[in-house]
C-alpha cells in the first residue's frame, strides 16, 4: 500500500484518471504493474462516458478519495459484475456513489469511520455459553470487493466465524442495504470449531448471529430496507467467474434468506425483514424454554450495545 494519498489535488476525473495511468496515484501494489495499469485504460474505453462518470465521482467526494486508499480496485469496479448481476456500468458507478453520499451524511461519526477503516471495529461483544469471548466488527479492507464496500464479521478467539458484505444504494431517495455475500468460516477452520460456537450461542448459527447485528447497524442508520442477492444473482454466477469460482458456493444463498423470512423480489434479489421475529415462549416446548430465553437474553446483550449508534 502506498502512503496516504494526495488525492485532493486532483478535484477532477481526468487528472485522476491519468494520474492512475502513469503511476502519480497508486492505491495499491496491482496499480505498479504497467500491464495492469494498461488493462485498466482498456477496460475504461471500453466503458467511456461511465468510466468519466466514475472518476469524476472519485475525485469529487470525500468519502470515495478516502475509500480509494482501502479499496485499491475502486476505480475499476464498474468494470466487472458488482453486488449484484444485472447492473449496468452506469448502474455500477452509480451504485458506488450512493454508498459513499450515504457515509458522508451520518451523523454518528464512529460509524462512519468503521465503514472508513481498513482496522477492524468493535460494534458489540458478548460472552457464550462456555465462556468463549465473540465480537461482531465492521472494516472496509477490499476483501470480498466484488460483493460490497463494506464486511461485517463475527469474530471469536481469533477465528473469524462468519462474514458478510454490503454496500447501501439509493431506491426512491432511500437508503437500502444490501448483501452482495455472505459466508461461514474458512475452509481451514475445523468443522467442529463451528459447531461448538453454535452451542455456545444457544443454537443459534455465526451467520444468524452476524444477521442480527446486520439488522440492528440498519436501524441504527436510517436504512429502509435490507436486501440480499439470490444464488444465481451472486456476481461469481457471472460467465466471467463461472468456472473459476464454481467451487465457491457450498451454502445456499437463497435457504438462508428463506429461514429469515425473507421474499425474493427478483431473480437477483431477496428483500429481508429489518427486524427479525422472535417465537413467543408460548410457541415454544416447555423442554427448550430456558435454552430460548438465554439465546434471547444474548441477542439483548448485543441490542444494548448497538443503542449507543442511535
Amino acid at each position: 500500500m502506498s502512503e496516504t494519498l494526495v488525492i485532493p489535488r486532483h478535484t477532477d476525473g481526468l487528472s485522476l484518471f491519468l494520474a492512475l495511468l502513469n503511476g502519480g496515484v497508486i492505491p495499491g501494489a496491482i496499480w505498479e504493474k504497467p500491464s495492469w495499469r494498461a488493462k485498466f485504460l482498456a477496460r475504461s474505453l471500453a466503458w467511456p462516458l461511465a468510466s468519466a462518470q466514475h472518476m469524476q465521482q472519485i475525485a469529487s467526494r470525500p468519502t470515495m478519495r478516502q475509500a480509494l486508499d482501502l479499496q485499491p480496485m475502486l476505480p475499476g469496479k464498474i468494470h466487472r459484475p458488482y453486488l449484484y448481476l444485472g447492473l449496468s456500468a452506469a448502474q455500477r458507478g452509480a451504485v458506488l456513489s450512493q454508498h459513499y453520499d450515504f457515509l458522508q451524511q451520518l451523523t454518528h461519526p464512529g460509524l462512519r469511520n468503521a465503514m472508513l477503516s481498513a482496522q477492524p471495529t468493535e460494534l458489540a461483544s458478548f460472552t457464550g455459553k462456555e465462556g468463549e469471548q465473540f465480537q461482531i466488527t465492521l472494516t472496509c479492507n477490499g476483501r470480498c470487493e466484488r460483493e460490497g464496500e463494506v464486511n461485517m464479521l463475527l469474530h471469536s478467539d481469533g477465528t473469524v466465524l462468519a462474514i458478510l458484505t454490503f454496500a447501501v444504494t439509493d431506491h426512491q431517495g432511500l437508503p437500502v442495504l444490501v448483501i452482495g455475500g455472505i459466508q461461514g468460516a474458512s475452509s481451514s477452520t475445523p468443522h467442529e470449531r463451528i459447531r461448538a460456537a453454535t452451542k455456545s450461542c444457544y443454537g443459534l448459527f455465526p451467520k444468524r448471529v452476524l444477521m442480527e447485528g446486520l439488522s440492528l447497524l440498519a436501524r441504527a442508520t436510517g436504512i429502509s430496507a435490507i436486501r440480499a442477492v439470490s444464488d444465481q444473482g451472486h456476481t461469481y454466477r457471472s460467465l466471467r467467474y463461472r468456472f473459476k469460482k464454481k467451487d465457491v458456493f457450498l451454502a445456499s444463498y437463497d435457504e438462508f434468506w428463506q429461514s429469515l423470512n425473507a421474499e425474493q423480489i427478483s431473480p437477483a434479489l431477496w428483500q429481508l425483514p429489518l427486524v427479525f421475529s422472535q417465537k413467543s415462549m408460548d410457541e415454544i416446548p416447555s423442554k427448550k424454554r430456558a435454552e430460548y430465553r438465554r439465546r434471547y437474553e444474548l441477542l439483548e446483550t448485543i441490542r444494548q450495545q448497538f443503542a449507543r449508534f442511535h
